[in-house]
């Protein structure tokens, strides 16, 4: 019974698999069409598979007529069942339609110029988190003045990312230290890197982040951004740059 039950709806999962992978990899647009249906299905099959389980409709499964208690328990459960699933909706729709975190305080502070061992020339900042809530601090670069580029900065490559130098979780008040190579030239350059509000822990960013997750699993994050209000389930980072510092020798 419970073989061939889950033989049935294994082949769901199955096919929106394949036709997954040949969205992929073959790239065709054709196939979105098909894998909207699929995915509300899929998320549909396990609550189907109970309901028609529970009432004998399924292959290999006995009807529940008798005796009168069973078929109130079953009713019991297929009720627990809707208000639990009904509950964890309510609450993924509280998340997804809080509104999105403002931008977070932070202090960013040039302190001077130094060498590393190899004589390499670097730059050392400090990073203060002045916000109420923990935050990440991640992704530096180096962008140069560029009169000709779309707000006066170009990102300087230097042949290899810097990306690494900074990835730092601070809580309310804490403060970092990292060194980055700045650009060889004379151009007054800054540093540009990324943040993330809201980074502690707690139920409610487990819950943003369960929410984030699923709306992208199945596809509602980014195809249909403009129309939701998930701006409180997905929590994009701010863009923070220091003032233009003058490169001396």
């Amino acid at each position: 019974m419970i073989i061939c039950a889950a033989v049935t709806f294994s082949l769901i999962p199955i096919v929106f698999a394949a036709v997954v992978f040949s969205h992929i990899m073959e790239e065709d647009s054709r196939l979105a069409y098909v894998l909207w249906p699929l995915r509300l299905i899929f998320i549909a099959s396990p609550v189907v598979a109970l309901f028609f389980g529970l009432r004998g409709a399924l292959p290999g499964t006995k009807s529940l007529t008798a005796p009168q208690g069973r078929i109130n328990t079953t009713s019991k459960i297929l009720r627990l069942v809707v208000l639990v699933i009904g509950g964890l909706f309510t609450l993924g729709a509280w998340v997804a339609f809080q509104p999105p975190p403002g931008r977070p305080n932070i202090s960013i502070t040039f302190l001077a110029y130094t060498n590393e061992v190899t004589g390499a020339r670097l730059a050392r900042f400090a990073i203060t988190n002045l916000n109420h809530s923990t935050i990440l601090a991640y992704n530096p670069n180096v962008q140069i003045q560029s009169p000709t580029e779309p707000g006066d900065a170009a990102n300087y490559w230097p042949g290899y990312n810097q990306w690494g130098r900074l990835h730092a979780k601070l809580a309310e008040g804490t403060s970092t230290n990292f060194t980055i190579m700045p650009p060889t030239n004379q151009l007054p350059w800054r540093l540009f890197f990324y943040v993330y509000p809201n980074q502690g822990g707690g139920g409610k960013n487990t819950l943003k982040e369960v929410v984030s997750i699923s709306c992208l699993s199945v596809g509602v994050w980014p195809l249909f951004a403009k129309f939701l209000p998930l701006g409180g389930a997905f929590r994009l980072p701010y863009n923070f740059e220091s003032d233009w510092i003058k490169n001396e020798n």
